[in-house]
């Protein structure tokens, strides 16, 4: 609630960078700047010990059941060309951002992943979970409608696991 051009509750100094945080002009989103995104963003940063066997050491986040290779490891996935080369994901023509995942799951059969973002309004996250793997590895393709700070869920069996990334483009373009 707003009184006298601050936030009820808060004084005016606090409503400024609150305000200056959010941009309001889009209808059904809040927008808000890249630094704002990454500090309201809480992401997740994969602990630095092993995976339990047999899952690899590179599937770096999960539990014995169901593990991802969570890359980037700091939380930020950029799509599009990166100053030092290559790419972690690519912007589709529609603007949705793409990206690999490797996952890995104790036995075999499909792993179902879902996702939603957090900050703003934002169809689903697709995923694409292909057959022909047996137990352990499981290549996955997920699509991100939009940029912004979102939470993957994986499920294989009665176990899941859970995790944030912010997701982004890179200023240097696709």
């Amino acid at each position: 609630m707003r009184r006298n051009g601050s936030i009820a509750g808060l004084g005016c100094a606090t409503s400024a960078v609150v305000l200056a945080l959010v941009n309001v002009s889009a209808p059904h989103a809040r927008k808000t700047t890249a630094a704002a995104q990454t500090m309201l963003c809480r992401v997740t940063i994969p602990r630095k010990h092993s995976a339990p066997n047999p899952a690899p050491p590179s599937f770096n986040y999960g539990n014995s059941v169901i593990r991802i290779a969570l890359y980037p490891p700091n939380g930020k996935l950029i799509a599009g060309r990166l100053a030092g080369g290559g790419k972690m994901a690519t912007i589709s023509p529609d603007g949705s951002i793409a990206a690999k995942f490797g996952w890995w799951r104790a036995g075999s059969g499909k792993i179902r992943i879902s996702g939603r973002r957090l900050d703003a309004r934002a169809p689903p996250l697709r995923a694409h979970v292909p057959d022909g793997y047996g137990s352990g590895f499981q290549a996955t393709g997920l699509m991100f409608p939009t940029t912004g700070c979102w939470k993957v869920t994986g499920r294989y069996l009665k176990s899941q696991i859970s995790f944030t990334l912010l997701v982004s483009k890179s200023r240097l373009g696709p």
